[in-house]
């Protein structure tokens, strides 16, 4: 199995962006000084009746140069903190390595315009199972698409966070973009992984939407889904899938 990255997308896309907010940045500044001029040297008498619309524009150009610097700024941050790799989606991928030969490719830190950021995907002959991955610590009980997670006192508190209906969704997003590129008969399956083992984490589940493992259990706990037929592609379908979703 390939247990790969695409850093090379993932270097040109924090680049774009990067250069896009320096584009935003110079847009803002120009519209800020083009409020300061209009305030500086008055294009309209106060004696107009339309001076209180130029006030306003003035004031609306203003609003808008410094609303494109505040987003000049973020896209920015976020250009220069794009996550070139996943520490957690790396070790998944090193777990996998132990079962899987090369026809799999395990791509992990999938980030794409039509995909949004997913932790990591599996391509091979049973089709693409998408991985949401997570570090977080305790116990939980999972019912369907509920989460729970027990207090210290013994009670449980029902969370906000799914990261079934998560993972829900990046599957049917991976569908969508795999159908609109001529592959709708590729299976996407999910699956939700607790990078740490008991006793720091203790999951139990109930008629789960997804199957939710533990590194330790990757190389039984999809037989009844992803692994239940291993045969669902053939290899340049897998091969062809795997390279768009590399990006």
């Amino acid at each position: 199995m390939r247990n790969v990255v695409p850093r090379v997308a993932l270097a040109r896309r924090s680049r774009n962006l990067l250069l896009g907010s320096v584009l935003i940045f110079l847009l803002g500044a120009v519209a800020i000084v083009i409020a300061f001029f209009m305030h500086t040297v008055p294009l309209v008498v106060p004696a107009n009746p339309n001076y209180g619309l130029y006030v306003a524009a003035r004031s609306g150009v203003m609003v808008l140069g410094v609303a494109l610097l505040l987003l000049a700024a973020i896209a920015a941050i976020r250009a220069l903190t794009w996550k070139q790799d996943n520490a957690l989606a790396e070790a998944i991928g090193d777990a996998l390595l132990d079962f899987l030969d090369e026809r799999y490719v395990y791509i992990r830190n999938v980030s794409r315009s039509a995909l949004g950021y997913i932790d990591a995907v599996l391509v091979g002959p049973p089709g693409v199972l998408v991985f949401r991955i997570t570090q977080r610590s305790g116990v939980f009980y999972n019912e369907g698409a509920r989460w729970m997670k027990q207090r210290d006192k013994g009670s449980w508190r029902t969370l906000r966070w799914s990261p079934t209906k998560e993972v829900v969704v990046d599957v049917e997003k991976v569908r969508q973009f795999l159908e609109a590129r001529s592959l709708p008969d590729v299976p996407v399956f999910g699956v939700i992984v607790f990078t740490e083992e008991e006793p720091a984490t203790l999951v139990t589940t109930d008629q789960p939407v997804v199957p939710v493992l533990q590194p330790h259990e990757l190389s039984y706990g999809l037989e009844d889904t992803y692994f239940s037929k291993k045969d669902r592609i053939d290899q340049l379908t897998a091969n062809k899938t795997a390279t768009l979703l590399y990006g």
